[in-house]
């Protein structure tokens, strides 16, 4: 099917497909199966530059298993009666009884491939090999995202476009030095609390106002307009407790304000001698960080103790996070821009929250893009040693999530999230 070219006005016409995959990959083959399980499929399309489904690129080493046991297959954790277990494999290949008889759990990569491929022969008809995805590109109506438009170059050279409500794209290389970002695992509603360092000036009202009970608000990132940020947040005295999560060594000094042990006193420098393990105080920081501890400090006096501000040195903000109503997150690298695929998508992209081992979900701005238009990363673990562990789980939360907008869309349901 040859889709409209890239700069057609067709916004206001709902996208042909629910759900694209960029790759035909074990992650995307078992979303294709978690799909035909599901109560209502939805309309999906994988899109696969190789000519014929394959796992590894080469050979493998004669009698190496997978490392992870059977069960772990494409299915059989989402749906333990499914007809796409490694099992059901066994058994129509007829060889279940011998591999029982082996009294090994973990099958030989050579056969655990023979299965994927068994898999992926039920889904021909819904993948189109030999099929490069060139770009991804934001179809928008009134300034909001409405789905996605991607070109694809066909075999013979031609390009052309299919439209999706919703897509998913493999996860950047390892060997890509800028990794996705995850941020904090905590239930919110996507983009709704969580705001970019560079849209804090225009929202930061939001947060300034009277609020009962006081609003704790956290910030996720390094550098010099992150210390600003936090400085202008104490400024403010009705917000409640702040939680700074920073990797920048310039800011440690101010991990004494959070510590539940009193701090012991420090000599002045003149006197004090020097040793290798030596912190650097307030009295060495800089005229910035020195002002940011004083007005912690008077937080605390102001409110006795009720309210503080607590520095956390390192990457997690998982669990720092999980009491705030509002995160600031550092956004200066982007989440997608390693994907050349998704550089247009990098000016609508907050961040990416891992879901599982094996899943990272694009965190879109607040507004930048309607309800049930969603994008996902996934592991393909492409010439690894076994499946991630979670990966038929993964599939069928893509698939619900999927499923779920495809059913208001039939209904004439139209959800709008919550604006703050």
């Amino acid at each position: 099917m040859v889709g409209p070219a890239l700069n057609s006005p067709t916004a206001n016409v709902p996208p042909p497909f629910d759900l694209v995959c960029v790759g035909f990959g074990p992650a995307q083959l078992a979303t294709a199966i978690a799909n035909r399980e599901a109560r209502k499929p939805s309309k999906v399309l994988f899109l696969e530059r190789k000519p014929s489904f394959s796992w590894h690129s080469g050979p493998h080493m004669s009698r190496t298993r997978t490392e992870t046991p059977f069960m772990y297959d494409l299915a059989t954790l989402r749906n333990p009666r499914t007809a796409f277990s490694y099992v059901n494999y066994l058994l129509a290949r007829k060889r279940l009884i011998e591999f029982a008889n082996s009294d090994r759990l973990n099958p030989l990569r050579e056969e655990f491939e023979d299965y994927l491929k068994w898999c992926a022969e039920h889904f021909k008809d819904e993948v189109r090999y030999g099929s490069e995805v060139a770009s991804v590109v934001p179809e928008t109506e009134a300034d909001i995202v409405r789905g996605w438009k991607i070109a694809v170059k066909s075999g013979n050279g031609q390009t052309y476009v299919v439209r999706a409500r919703s897509i998913v794209a493999p996860f950047p290389s390892k060997e890509n030095k800028l990794m996705p970002q995850p941020l904090p695992t905590v239930d919110f509603t996507t983009g709704q609390r969580i705001i970019s360092m560079d849209d804090y000036v225009s929202r930061r009202n939001e947060l300034r106002g009277a609020q009962e009970p006081r609003l704790n608000v956290s910030i996720v990132g390094s550098g010099q307009q992150t210390a600003e940020i936090l400085d202008d947040l104490l400024s403010c005295p009705r917000l409640g407790d702040i939680t700074l999560v920073t990797e920048d060594e310039s800011l440690a000094p101010l991990t004494v304000l959070g510590e539940e042990q009193p701090p012991q006193p420090q000599l002045c420098s003149i006197w004090a001698k020097p040793t290798s393990g030596h912190k650097e105080s307030i009295t060495d920081a800089s005229e910035l960080v020195q002002t940011i501890y004083m007005r912690a400090y008077e937080k605390q006096i102001q409110t006795k103790c009720q309210y503080r501000l607590r520095v956390v040195m390192g990457k997690d903000a998982a669990a720092a996070c999980s009491r705030s109503d509002f995160i600031i997150r550092d956004t200066a690298a982007s989440p997608v821009s390693n994907s050349e695929l998704l550089q247009s998508l990098d000016a609508l992209v907050l961040g990416c929250r891992q879901k599982s081992e094996s899943m990272h979900e694009v965190q879109f701005k607040q507004g930048a893009v309607a309800h049930g238009c969603q994008a996902w990363l996934v592991s393909n673990v492409e010439g690894g040693r076994s499946l991630a562990k979670d990966i038929s789980l993964m599939a069928g939360d893509i698939v619900k999530s999927v499923s779920s907008v495809a059913a208001d869309a039939q209904d004439g349901v139209v959800v709008q999230a919550a604006r703050l």
